[in-house]
């Protein structure tokens, strides 16, 4: 177990347990809430699943730092800082009595006190992430703890069952042959079409980390998305497409998905 100390002057720590999640934010409903303006509603989220630590980027818009880099999603080690904008913290095993300034590892980055929250301290918060997806997240976190099917069948399951889209599925070109990771809901019409296979075997251009191709297969609408060293994944909207913050997240916790099985 490892905790999560925030290094504002509050002294306040938040435990993280193997299975467990820490959304980070300025909403009501986080479990580690901020009052700094610059922090989004829902900023980051905390995981700690098979003895890994990780902390994703809810499409903030101030950022989070590990370390003074930025980052979308990164595995953190005891010891390492966190910045969410201005708000500093840092990742310690839950055994630690640390607490403070003094504490944090040499990184390079100056911690900022109450005279030094100039940063960003003028912006205003993120409502790119609905606080809604908070729930739908506990449903795939604790599916993923339980370790019963492959994490990447959880997360297709997620997408149509808890996120609303139509069809969700995993694809990638093994050696020329199309193989379906995992697919759930209405996707069997556009796996079928010539025409998803060709995309699949195509070289991605054009394909975001984010963003994306929306393309018509079997006479549905289809975003198609290929992130680096990602497979591709094919969504299937049922009225609208995913907006951007929420496609950032979907890429993140793909390569999340990859990473469990790739353990398993």
């Amino acid at each position: 177990m490892v905790e999560l100390i925030l290094l504002d002057g509050s002294g306040r720590r938040f435990p993280l347990n193997e299975g467990e999640e820490l959304m980070v934010g300025v909403a009501a409903r986080c479990s580690v809430r901020l009052s700094a303006l610059d922090v989004s509603r829902a900023h980051a989220l905390l995981t700690s699943r098979n003895g890994k630590t990780i902390v994703l980027d809810l499409g903030s818009t101030n950022g989070t730092f590990v370390n003074g880099k930025r980052v979308k999603e990164a595995e953190l080690a005891p010891g390492d800082s966190l910045r969410f904008s201005s708000v500093m913290a840092q990742v310690l095993p839950a055994t630690s009595d640390q607490s403070g300034n003094g504490n944090l590892r040499e990184t390079g980055v100056r911690v900022a006190g109450p005279e030094a929250g100039e940063l960003g301290a003028k912006s205003p918060s993120s409502d790119q992430m609905p606080v809604v997806v908070h729930e739908s997240l506990e449903w795939l976190l604790s599916h993923w703890s339980n370790g019963g099917r492959s994490a990447q069948e959880e997360f297709v399951e997620w997408l149509v069952g808890q996120r609303g889209l139509r069809g969700a599925a995993i694809l990638q070109d093994v050696d020329g042959e199309i193989v379906v990771a995992a697919a759930q809901g209405e996707i069997g019409a556009v796996l079928e079409d010539p025409a998803c296979l060709e995309l699949v075997r195509g070289s991605g251009e054009g394909a975001g980390s984010t963003g994306g191709i929306s393309v018509t297969i079997a006479h549905q609408a289809v975003l198609a998305m290929k992130a680096p060293e990602l497979p591709w994944l094919v969504l299937v909207p049922r009225l609208a497409m995913p907006d951007f913050a929420e496609l950032s997240l979907v890429v993140r916790l793909l390569g999340v998905a990859r990473r469990l099985d790739r353990g398993r």
